[in-house]
């Protein structure tokens, strides 16, 4: 009977140990993210909100991966997230790069964290601009000169973007290179061309401004700035009917 008794006994210990290892192998993990909307225009200071609505936390995917790829999907960051022990990466994506244009932007951030045993815990990742953001200049001697102009971009992945002279917003791209082209019409209806310009070496997150400057009115040259680079282009006079 005592035998029977001291059975139970550790069968009853060995239970609630299996219980007490298994709850304690166990956290609680709420996503919570962190815009980084700043961005460096030259010397002036910009955020991404000057250049387009940004999007709420709910807009983004987030998901948790641990060490052997396995994918848990965040869809309620109100809710927490119960994850076994060990090491994960909690990470966060809002668009494409290689969609690119106009109120296009792309956020994303990751974030490594642990889960050393039962508790909760907060993790927050921090989102940024994974493109970068080239905007328009014109300057008063230029708009005055040319009564009409259009510009085209070409990503460095193959992406056109037009930019009509009605144009005020920003392009997103993807950060690393652009080509640019563009057709003038004088107040004396000439209509020029430049040859096509390339710029490279583009950072995430950075704010480029692209001026146009015409000092000499009436010559057959614009002035093409580029961040810190100024480009003096020729222009070529062409016939629409060609």
């Amino acid at each position: 009977m005592r035998i029977k008794t001291m059975s139970a006994a550790l069968a009853a210990l060995t239970i609630l140990a299996a219980c007490s290892k298994q709850s304690g192998s166990e956290g609680n993990v709420r996503i919570a993210l962190e815009q980084q909307s700043k961005l460096v225009d030259v010397s002036t200071k910009s955020s991404v909100g000057d250049f387009t609505t940004l999007p709420s936390a709910s807009a983004f995917t987030v998901k948790i991966s641990d060490a052997q790829d396995n994918i848990t999907p965040v869809t309620d960051l109100s809710a927490p997230v119960t994850l076994t022990t060990g090491n994960y990466i909690a990470s966060a994506t809002y668009g494409s790069l290689s969609d690119e244009g106009f109120d296009k932007p792309c956020f994303k951030g990751e974030q490594s964290f642990s889960v050393n045993g039962s508790g909760s815990q907060t993790v927050t990742i921090k989102v940024k601009l994974a493109g970068c953001i080239v905007k328009f200049s014109f300057t008063e001697a230029f708009t005055n000169y040319f009564s009409d102009y259009s510009f085209t971009v070409t990503t460095g992945g193959g992406t056109e973007i037009s930019v009509p002279k009605s144009e005020t917003r920003a392009i997103f791209m993807d950060a690393y290179t652009f080509r640019l082209s563009g057709t003038l019409t004088s107040q004396s209806g000439a209509t020029q061309t430049f040859a096509e310009k390339e710029f490279k070496n583009l950072e995430p997150a950075t704010c480029y401004t692209v001026k146009f400057d015409a000092s000499n009115v009436g010559s057959n040259s614009i002035t093409i700035s580029f961040d810190e680079t100024t480009i003096d282009t020729d222009l070529v006079e062409v016939d629409l009917n060609d």
